[in-house]
């Protein structure tokens, strides 16, 4: 009878336990992730897609190396007319005469372009030279036009807005960096640019609504604005690794200004049609290009 009672109270307990277990709700939360091959995968991929939209460049060389060229109009450059100066022309022109526009500038001994923007998309590795040095750098207008037309600028730097004129001006950075601010007469204004540009952006007075420079701040010093001869030179680059040019240029026809280039020297370098080229640099190595670039480059 004793037996009898222990099997009735054992089966009991099981079908209570089959009761909880039934009434139980089981919620499937799927595999679990695996943060070690998570990281695995990233790692896999970063050279591709990394954590932006261009992601990251991955070091895969040593060393440095520098590059320099010339950028050669080919053909006859249009002559530059003067600004529509209409207002302080006491202040604005030389000796009567209003300066002539920057649109293209073109060397006469040489066919050198000038302001033309040659600069690195991304990089692993940034020499010391090329980091910013936390100091100050001038950025002047005299005579009613910006002194530096196409403007380099290293993120950490501060810029120092002046104004030399004897007639206010008002000073109008467009993109990230917003900055419109009135300049008034001897005085320097410092402003501190926080963001990357990915093209030079444009800067006017609206004071003087001829007045006009392009402005490119970058977080490292690999970016160079040919000279008057159109030279340019681009040191202590990462060797070893497959570095990604810009060449951009304010009267290119190109999509945002880019120069885009089919000559045998830039098919070489697989030229694309964003105004882009890569190339690899040994160790020390001095790379020089010599670029002709023909009149229907730009959009003149």
């Amino acid at each position: 009878m004793r037996t009898n009672k222990i099997d009735r109270y054992a089966c009991a307990l099981m079908l209570v336990g089959l009761m909880l277990i039934g009434c139980r709700r089981v919620t499937d939360f799927g595999p679990v992730a695996n943060p070690a091959a998570a990281v695995k995968v990233r790692e896999a991929l970063l050279g591709e897609a990394g954590s932006g939209e261009e992601g990251a460049a991955v070091a895969t060389g040593t060393g440095w190396a520098s590059l320099k060229g010339t950028f050669i109009f080919d053909g006859t450059p249009p002559e530059m007319e003067p600004y529509n100066v209409n207002k302080d022309q006491a202040a604005c022109t030389i000796n009567g005469k209003a300066p002539l526009q920057q649109t293209l500038l073109v060397d006469s001994a040489t066919k050198g372009i000038a302001n033309v923007a040659v600069f690195v998309r991304k990089v692993s590795r940034v020499h010391e030279s090329a980091e910013p040095e936390g100091g100050q750098v001038l950025f002047d207008q005299k005579q009613c036009v910006f002194l530096s037309h196409v403007f380099p600028f290293v993120l950490g730097n501060t810029m120092d807005i002046k104004n030399s004129d004897p007639v206010g001006h008002n000073t109008n950075i467009e993109g990230k960096n917003s900055f419109n601010q009135t300049i008034p007469v001897g005085e320097t204004i410092a402003f501190k640019p926080q963001k990357e540009e990915a093209v030079p952006v444009s800067v006017r007075c609206s004071i003087h609504p001829w007045m006009l420079a392009y402005f490119l701040p970058r977080e490292n010093g690999y970016v160079a604005i040919t000279s008057e001869d159109g030279s340019f030179e681009i040191a202590n680059l990462p060797a070893g690794e497959d570095l990604e040019f810009q060449v951009w240029h304010e009267s290119a026809a190109g999509p945002g200004k880019s120069l885009i280039l089919d000559s045998p020297e830039a098919k070489e370098l697989k030229w694309s049609k964003k105004g882009r080229f890569k190339i690899k640099l040994d160790e020390d190595e001095v790379k020089e290009l010599n670029l002709n670039v023909p009149s229907s480059a730009f959009g003149l």
